[in-house]
Order: structure tokens, then C-alpha cells, then sequence
């Protein structure tokens, strides 16, 4: 089966911006970071936790499960046809 994996950009609640820093120094990525690591805006200088932030991202990241599942879905069709075929012969 594919990986169906994704990277959702979170974006800022007042610019847009996806780009973010730690000020939280012991925390070099955000990806494996606890909720209540502190986040600024690169842009607008906005100061949120990551928990805020993907709050905020919420109707983008369900979307995005919703497309997964779907896909999910797909991809599992695909391989029970593939093993009945193969049973056939």
C-alpha cells in the first residue's frame, strides 16, 4: 500500500505566514515539540503555542484527514482486488 502521509503547512491566524520560530531554545523543530512550546510569526512577530497554532489550523487539518481517509479507502480496494485476482488463478 502507498504512504499516505502528509505535511500540512500551519499558517498564522493574522498574516498567513508559515513560517515560524521556537523561543523555546531546547526545541530545534516543531514537528515532535510539546503543545506548549512558544511559537513567533517570522512575519508579523505573533507570539502562540503550538497547540494555539493548530488549533487555529483545524478546519485545513481535518480536510486533510478527511482526503487521507478517503484515500485511505482507495488504496484498500485496490489491494483486496489485487488478492482476490491472484486467489483466482
Amino acid at each position: 500500500m502507498k504512504d499516505l502521509s502528509r505535511n500540512i503547512t500551519l499558517l498564522c491566524g493574522v498574516c498567513g505566514n508559515d513560517s515560524f520560530e521556537t523561543l523555546d531554545s531546547q526545541y530545534e523543530s516543531i514537528k515532535n515539540a510539546p503543545d506548549y512550546i512558544r511559537l513567533k510569526c517570522s512575519d508579523c512577530g505573533r507570539i502562540v503555542t503550538k497547540k494555539e497554532l493548530i488549533e487555529e489550523n483545524s478546519v485545513n487539518i481535518n480536510a486533510n484527514i478527511d482526503i487521507i481517509k478517503k484515500d485511505a479507502v482507495l488504496e484498500m480496494e485496490k489491494e483486496i482486488k489485487k488478492t482476490f485476482k491472484k486467489k483466482r488463478r
